[in-house]
């Protein structure tokens, strides 16, 4: 008697937005980015702690060669979570933690369909669940993340085969990151492109 039509409640789902809960619970986590000390970065003198590096080492990049870094910007953190990515699943030697923030180059032909071009940087949180990477709680003590700066944006080698962005100084002052030669993908674009490339289990990186 309450319910002239047995479609009252009835609702369509089809449209409804995904709610993402990390970016939901964790917004300040997702903000943050640079390299965690212990990661190793391709300097000229050879592989090192990104912690024991300073202004005017000079390390591998991308396709510039080796650049001098003009800044190196180091702060204490306890970050409330983080990414813990196996060694192998991103071409990486050994066992690495990424903050969610930092973003890394991917390549993948099917991406240039999608975006534009086959080259896109993507924040660490999107990869979570590919290839056994996995959200942690961060239960260590205060650690040093350090972000490289240089004359212009660069893209460089870390635990060997990882490629990570580093902005300029206008870059790092901008509220989210840009750049001027690759596409940046949002969270959700960048989780889109990880499902399509984890589909045949291909994940490509970019090689030198």
């Amino acid at each position: 008697m309450f319910m002239s039509k047995q479609t009252v409640f009835t609702a369509d789902f089809s449209q409804a937005e995904m709610i993402d809960l990390e970016a939901a619970m964790f917004p300040a986590a997702l903000a943050r980015s640079g390299m965690i000390e212990g990661t190793r970065v391709e300097a000229a003198d050879g592989w090192r702690g990104v912690e024991t590096l300073m202004r005017g080492d000079a390390v591998y990049t991308f396709d510039g060669g080796l650049q001098q870094i003009k800044m190196v910007h180091r702060q204490d953190v306890r970050p409330a979570r983080a990414l813990n990515v196996p060694g192998g699943a991103l071409d990486n030697c050994a066992e690495m933690v990424l903050l969610p923030g930092q973003h890394v180059l991917l390549e993948d032909d099917r991406a240039e369909a999608m975006f534009g071009s086959p080259l896109a940087l993507v924040p660490a949180a999107a990869l979570a669940g590919f290839r056994g990477i996995e959200w942690v709680n961060w239960k260590g003590a205060q650690t040093e993340v350090i972000t490289l700066e240089f004359d212009q944006e660069e893209i460089i080698y870390a635990n060997t085969g990882t490629l990570f962005q580093c902005p300029n100084a206008s870059q790092l002052a901008l509220p989210r990151p840009i750049s001027k030669f690759f596409n940046v993908l949002d969270l959700a674009d960048a989780r889109e492109m990880v499902a399509l490339m984890s589909t045949d289990n291909v994940f490509e990186f970019c090689a030198a």
